[in-house]
């Protein structure tokens, strides 16, 4: 038997053979990250003389440079393993391995793939594969219009202070971005007529602003203790930020709509992955489209709920050593997008699920604060989530919360 350890990287890849006995069958090479690289890869297999039977093959499952190695050698019949970092790198420790380098991160997967003390990780299908690219999009864009939006907040809050005691209050309403976007700073509103403004939001569905409420608007301004300096540059750029929110907001809303048509049933017989889940109070299908990205269809890559756990990165870091004792705080380690889905679904719950929201007056009476509740509320909701997605079965209070020390 044989084991390739290959080090994924952009432009090219390192690989190295190790027999049964560990040794090395020829020195790492590397290859391109390239069609005749994969084909180079097999030519020296076929030099060496080893059939895919007898090769076991080993890669770390980081970013998306595996994606097509992987794909490439499980076509060819090849057993191809995705190992854990946290893990390689303990073994590179246990191997006394100072140094990182390709050549010893490709001998150190080699190496571990011969022990057999491997754990697989999750190779989503094409539809889990789909869901998470969405997810992770969608997570990355809201923490960038989160970012904008406390920007636009600041900036506003300097350039027209009174604006928020104006009828149009939220920057964020299709009529007052589109107030702003023409007139960003209470400089410009001063200036600015009555029907002009009218003209803006007429046209916008539900608006209900009358004359008298955009001449309270300009008059406001008129009286606003803004300074007015380096009013043109500012308002460039509050206009600039609104432009990315809007942008930004759009995009979202399109994911939004991608995500709820697959996990939507065309038929009335037709059904999707996880939809029992959605029978949780709280949890929508934002929040189990971030689960099934993670977890993949059933759960079944992990074994208990502890693990599960581990993955979200749910659980303190503890240090003591003799008299020295650190706080203990969150690892946060694992998918930050899941972490988030299941800290909001936790604050829906509050509202929507009576029994998560005795669970967190419960932690709250025990002395947690408000976000420790929480959190334990989220980790409560992922417990739940993996076990009805491996039984398929819909939520049943009576069951889950039937032990009180939950």
């Amino acid at each position: 038997m044989f084991y390739l350890g290959i080090d994924v990287a952009n432009k090219s890849h390192k690989f190295l053979l190790v027999s049964d006995l560990g040794e090395k069958v020829a020195p790492a090479f590397s290859l391109d990250n390239s069609s005749d690289g994969f084909k180079s890869l097999l030519e020296r297999f076929q030099k060496l003389q080893i059939a895919a039977p007898n090769l076991l093959c080993g890669l770390e499952a980081t970013g998306n440079f595996r994606e097509n190695i992987y794909e490439f050698l499980t076509s060819n019949g090849f057993k191809v393993v995705l190992l854990n970092p946290f893990y390689t790198n303990k073994f590179r420790e246990a191997l006394r391995k100072k140094a990182k380098t390709d050549d010893i991160d490709a001998l150190v997967i080699a190496q571990l793939l011969r022990t057999g003390e491997y754990g697989n990780c999750l190779v989503p299908d094409e539809l889990v594969l789909t869901i998470r690219e969405l997810v992770k999009l969608r997570y990355e864009f809201i923490k960038d219009l989160l970012n904008y939006k406390r920007q636009s907040l600041a900036l506003l809050n300097l350039v027209f202070p009174e604006y928020h005691k104006t009828a149009v209050k939220n920057p964020f309403a299709v009529a007052s971005m589109n107030i702003l976007q023409q007139f960003p700073t209470a400089k410009h509103l001063a200036n600015v007529k009555v029907k002009h403004l009218e003209k803006l939001v007429r046209h916008i569905q539900g608006n209900n602003f009358n004359c008298d409420e955009l001449q309270r608007l300009v008059d406001t301004a008129k009286n606003s203790c803004y300074s007015g300096k380096a009013h043109t540059a500012r308002g460039e750029n509050l206009k600039m930020i609104l432009s990315l929110i809007q942008s930004l907001s759009n995009n979202i809303q399109k994911l939004d709509a991608q995500i709820q048509d697959i996990l939507s049933p065309n038929g009335p017989n037709d059904s999707f992955p996880g939809e029992n889940l959605l029978s949780i109070d709280g949890v929508g299908k934002k929040t189990l489209a971030a689960v099934l990205a993670a977890i993949g269809r059933d759960g079944k890559s992990f074994a208990n709920a502890k693990a599960f756990t581990g993955l979200i990165g749910f659980f303190p870091k503890i240090y003591q050593s003799g008299e020295s004792q650190r706080d203990n705080l969150m690892s946060n380690r694992g998918p930050k997008y899941l972490r988030w889905h299941l800290y909001m679904a936790a604050v829906a719950s509050l509202k929507h699920n009576p029994e998560m929201r005795t669970l967190y007056h419960k932690k709250v009476s025990q002395g947690k604060s408000h976000k420790q509740a929480i959190i334990c509320g989220a980790k409560k909701l992922a417990h739940m989530m993996l076990s009805m997605l491996k039984s398929g079965q819909p939520y049943n209070q009576a069951r889950v919360f039937v032990n009180s020390t939950s």
